[in-house]
């Protein structure tokens, strides 16, 4: 945690009046999530402990769905948690709150609720101008996938970097000397490596949602088929007899891996997709269908092969669950980076 910012959120808890000292302490280790650390209110009335969570990003559907799902399925059922965030919109407020998770920003927005001894809420404080997100770009956000999927990719040649990300050469080498100049990746015994795997997944959860997901989707579309396997069936062919290389993200994908959850949608990324291919598949435009279909970029669209499906990497799987407005798909994503992505 930032030194100078953590001073600041533990400034705005010491000037509650019910609150006698507040302190940071370690992290504990809370397999599969490990929080940035405790913070320990002491009152007159007892001394309460919070798991901290920290986001310095903007505070997106997607990473707000991260937090949540993150909190209830690891720190929640043995302790209450707090997150230290830049800003926390209104309607941010009241999603968290519902949740029953504590917040400070540092605008002044907080609620903590001391068991029921104390409960102190302050809402409707701006942030201040002056802070600046860092620039997401489509190209930028599919090389952060590379690096969270592939780790040791930071020291790879800009050709192999290229090849996986989707990108072109001189914009994969130019965004690695952004990564570097900005400390996203730091020399490390000779290499480069990722400096912080939290910041990254922020970065992640926001870009997707809010710059490459928008940038790669084709729409959205409806099929004959209501059954999922019969429409799975359908793909497999089609899609072969086409020479058009597809993959599952998403429900259907995280249902072949971990047999948990499905859902209604079935994003699918797909390299092309002509008016020919559709009349195949009879499928059509709809706003509202179940079947997204995006444009497939680099290697990690396509990670392995299940049941004669090939699956996208669980970095995109995850992303694209967050962003679903359904808390059982937030759940799902947990469980998938319990699983798959538990080094993050």
């Amino acid at each position: 945690m930032n030194h100078e910012q953590t001073e600041q959120y533990l400034d705005k808890i010491r000037t509650l009046g019910f609150v006698r000292n507040a302190r940071l302490g370690p992290a504990p280790n809370l397999d599969p999530v490990r929080p940035d650390g405790t913070l320990t209110i002491r009152t007159p009335k007892g001394t309460y402990v919070f798991m901290i969570e920290t986001k310095s990003s903007y505070l997106d559907r997607s990473t707000l769905n991260a937090i949540i799902a993150h909190a209830n399925a690891s720190l929640k059922p043995r302790h209450p948690v707090v997150l230290f965030a830049r800003y926390v919109p209104a309607p941010s407020a009241e999603k968290l709150m519902q949740a029953g998770i504590n917040f400070v920003d540092l605008a002044g927005n907080m609620h903590l609720a001391l068991n029921n001894d104390y409960v102190r809420t302050v809402l409707g404080n701006r942030e201040s101008r002056g802070h600046s997100d860092k620039i997401l770009t489509p190209s930028r956000i599919q090389m952060l996938f590379v690096l969270a999927a592939e780790p040791e990719s930071a020291s790879w040649t800009v050709r192999d970097l290229a090849d996986a990300s989707g990108v072109s050469k001189s914009n994969a080498a130019k965004i690695r000397q952004q990564f570097v100049a900005e400390g996203v990746l730091s020399p490390h015994k000779g290499n480069l490596a990722i400096r912080d795997r939290k910041e990254l997944e922020q970065q992640l959860l926001t870009g997707y949602e809010q710059v490459l997901r928008p940038k790669i989707v084709i729409g959205r579309f409806r099929a004959q088929e209501t059954a999922e396997k019969l429409l799975l069936e359908k793909f497999k062919r089609v899609f072969k007899e086409a020479s058009v290389a597809w993959s599952l993200t998403g429900g259907p994908a995280v249902s072949l891996l971990q047999h948990f959850y499905k859902g209604v949608e079935v994003p699918v990324f797909v390299d092309r997709l002509t008016d020919d291919v559709q009349r195949q598949l009879r499928v059509l435009p709809d706003k509202t269908g179940p079947i997204i279909f995006m444009r497939s970029f680099g290697s990690l669209c396509r990670w392995k092969k299940i049941q004669g499906a090939e699956i996208a990497h669980p970095w995109l799987i995850y992303t694209e669950l967050m962003q679903s407005q359904d808390p059982r798909a937030h759940e799902a994503a947990f469980n998938l980076k319990a699983e798959f992505l538990s080094a993050a």
